[in-house]
């Protein structure tokens, strides 16, 4: 019988000989990120793909490492390379325990980017369970479910995903019993 040696390092042992920010996020590693700060690493450093550590840790789906640099003062109005905020990137990959954090430390859930879409609509525009499940976190943070992009689409007009769409016509419904629930009569008291 042969031994093949084994070696098992920790992911805070592995960055203690030289931080990589971006990989500690990834590893959803609170302390391997702390560790990173500690020997000088920039909470902010934009990396490949023009992303800061709390976009990147948005856009891979890890809730501590984006909870950890929420608490450290990550500046959460950093874009990533094409202007996309956190809040964005929590609605297009379907994050919604992201979402809620975003939300909870202050950041607009009705951010509007350049191209007319809120993080509402890139939820809508998701596939999967994940999608809805951030749409609706989305709706408890008081966006409206017919919030319109600037062409004018609501979530509704999007989506091709069932959940979503059950979502927002139980929501639709709601609305139909109280009006004031709507973004369009929001609108028509406003504008008419």
């Amino acid at each position: 019988m042969k031994f093949v040696p084994c070696v098992i390092v920790t992911w805070g042992a592995l960055f203690a000989q030289g931080a990589d920010i971006h990989a500690a996020v990834r590893a959803n590693d609170p302390a391997a990120i702390q560790a990173a700060l500690d020997e000088g690493e920039d909470i902010n450093k934009i990396g490949q793909g023009g992303q800061t550590p709390l976009m990147h840790g948005v856009l891979t789906g890890n809730p501590e490492s984006v909870k950890f640099l929420l608490d450290a003062k990550a500046d959460a109005s950093i874009p990533e390379k094409d202007g996309y905020t956190p809040m964005h990137g929590a609605g297009f990959q379907g994050r919604s325990q992201i979402a809620r954090l975003l939300v909870a430390h202050g950041l607009d859930p009705r951010d509007r980017h350049t191209d007319g879409y809120t993080p509402i609509h890139r939820a809508c525009w998701g596939n999967e369970q994940r999608h809805a499940d951030t749409v609706r976190a989305f709706l408890k943070a008081g966006v409206p479910f017919d919030e319109l992009s600037d062409s004018g689409q609501s979530c509704m007009d999007m989506t091709g995903n069932e959940a979503t769409m059950k979502l927002l016509k139980k929501r639709a419904e709601k609305a139909k019993k109280n009006p004031s629930d709507s973004e369009a009569c929001r609108r028509c008291l406003f504008f008419c």
